[in-house]
This record gives C-alpha cells, structure tokens and sequence, in this order.
C-alpha cells in the first residue's frame, strides 16, 4: 500500500480537474459565436436592413473634408450591345456621402482585403491612388505604405444618369413600379453576367431581380440605400426551370453551381463593395466554392461565415432580411469621377 501525503493528494485532484475546466472553457468562448450565428440566421428572414452599407470607417482618421462626387461621372460608358443606351436622369436632390480617410497598409494586406473592411470596391480604392487595377489581380502593396480610402458616411442620394433593368436573357425584371433603374456601368455587369450565366445553363429559370432605384434616385420605400443607382436586390437561384417569385428556398433547393457562378463574376470585376446574404447560405456557398478548387485565402476575404466560424471586414456579410433574396452593393470606378471641396 502507498501512502500519499495530503498535498498529494490534492495535486492529483486538481489536475484531474484541468481538463474539463479547459473544455468548459472552450465551450463558453464558442457558446457566444454560436448564439450569434443563430441569431442571425433568425433575422435573416426579417425586414430588409441594408444601413450596415454606412459607417465603417470609425477606427479611420477622417481628412480635411474633401468629398467625393460620385454623380459627376464624366461621359457615358459605350452602351453598345448592351440592350438601351444610359439617360439622363430627372434633376433629384444630390447628396455626395463619400468621405476620405487615411490608412496605413499592414503587413499581409491587399487591395480587396482593404476595400471590403471599409465597404468600398477595389476599383474605387485603386482610382483614388492612382494604383493599376483591372479587376483581377491586385497590385502590389508595401507595410506602411499610406492609402487614401474612400468611405461612404452615409446614404449617397441620386444620380445624373441610368439605365433600366428590365427582362431579357438571363433576367426576369420583378419591378414594374419604375424603380428598376441603375447607374450605367452597374446594370451593363449584371445584364453582361445574366446573359453568361444563362448561355451556360440555359435550362434553368432566370435570374428574379427585384429593386434597384427609382430614376435619378432618392428614397426608395424602407431601404436605406437604393437612392443612389449602385444598389440591386436579387432572388436566389434555384435548380428549377421556372420560377416567378423568391421565395425562401432550402439549401437543397439552391443552386449552388449558379450561385456561385453570379457572385464570382461579379467579385472578379472588381466593382462590388458589399453583397448581403444569409449566414447559412454563405457557409454553403463558401464549401460549394472551396470543395470546386477555390482557394481558401480568397474565400476567407469574401465570406463572413465559414466553415471555421465568422469574422468581419469581408465582402459577403449578413444584415437583416435577406434570407429570400440577397444584396449586392456597386461603387464602380466611374463613380469616382470628380472631387468636392
């Protein structure tokens, strides 16, 4: 028989208890993410939010008030092969809401990286630096090197020119209350990737999108933003071969390959600032992408839930209301055609 001490004893004890101390740990650090992520995914089915578009920029150091005028575009974008040609639009109140911002870059940073953490485009980041960017690869960045940002510290309202979403290859135009316009250069990306995506699977229903803006912009019902021409809500794609409203269909019933084939091209543009979509729905499209050969280190940058759990300052993120359809924000590099004092 072995005689341990008191102090041995309760030694042994105490390491005994280590382990399911640290489990419990572990569990009440990842019970808050969870209850998160599934408070979320309850509002996703909410009322539209889309103010999460503004005020991003408050660990940035504001400027000297110069503003960005994003309705001064400069002349019209070639409209050929492109269904219409842009209008002007009716003289709605303007209101510039872009700010500028410096930003020291870190080591590990990119241009996109930078740019969604702020809720801006890589074009429109790369026009205010003069740095080369033709949507694909971005340019090289050095730790240190200062940027100027663009940051939107509100709704922008208006716009000088548009053109109008309406139904063709690839797109089924739900509006018809007039509030399917949109800058020029986004509605030519969206009309441009529908008319791809639909000569690929031609089988397949086409794309419902709902609003954009009303002509020349300004308030547009509940939202907070679709004032400015760069907003559009789009339903979800599904395996269907008809299909005339959104819905709120189930993983199974969406239609991941399509999915990601839409959010890709656009990404890729180099034109989207934000796209709001449902937290499940990102971590299904996240692995859809990832198990089809995308690498990891650029899906982390676009998608707030993941199979590892969430994080913020990336281009898909969840506001409430978008579990039947998702947002896409665009802040093209046309939009940054003139500057304000």
């Amino acid at each position: 028989m072995i005689f341990r001490s008191p102090i041995a004893v309760f030694l042994a004890a105490l390491m005994g208890l280590l382990p399911a101390a640290s489990a419990f740990a572990r569990g009440a650090a990842a019970a808050p993410a969870a209850s998160r992520e599934a408070a979320d995914d309850a509002n996703a089915a909410g009322e539209e939010d889309d103010g999460a578009l503004f005020g991003a920029a408050a660990d940035l150091k504001q400027l000297n008030g110069l503003r960005w005028a994003p309705d001064d575009v400069g002349p019209s974008p070639d409209a050929n092969n492109h269904g219409s040609t842009p209008q002007e639009m009716p003289n709605h109140s303007l209101r510039n809401a872009i700010r500028e911002a410096t930003y020291a870059v870190r080591d590990g940073d990119t241009l996109r990286a930078i740019a969604y953490r702020y809720l801006m485009s890589p074009a429109a980041v790369a026009v205010v630096n003069n740095l080369p960017f033709d949507g694909q690869r971005d340019p090289p960045l050095k730790p240190g090197q200062v940027l100027t940002l663009p940051i939107l510290s509100g709704a922008p309202i208006g716009f000088k020119e548009g053109e109008q979403l309406t139904s063709g290859p690839g797109i089924s135009a739900m509006k018809t209350d007039d509030s399917n316009w949109g800058r020029p250069e986004m509605v030519q990306l969206l009309r441009t990737t529908f008319r791809e995506m639909n000569k690929r699977w031609p089988q397949k229903h086409p794309v419902l999108v709902g609003s954009l803006s009303r002509p020349g912009g300004g308030r547009l019902g509940h939202h907070k933003s679709h004032r400015s021409g760069q907003d559009a809500d789009i339903g979800y794609l599904t395996n269907s071969a008809n299909r005339d409203r959104w819905g709120k269909p189930t993983v199974d019933e969406i239609d991941w390959q399509r999915m990601w084939f839409v959010v890709d091209t656009l990404e890729r543009s180099g034109q989207l600032a934000a796209i709001f979509m449902a937290p499940q729905l990102q971590k299904k499209l996240y692995q859809y992408a990832a198990a089809h050969g995308e690498a990891e280190s650029r899906l982390e940058h676009l998608f707030q839930y993941g199979p590892k759990g969430s994080h913020g300052d990336t281009l898909i993120r969840f506001a409430a209301g978008h579990r039947d359809h998702f947002h896409v924000r665009f802040i093209t590099a046309r939009d940054m055609g003139g500057k304000d004092s």
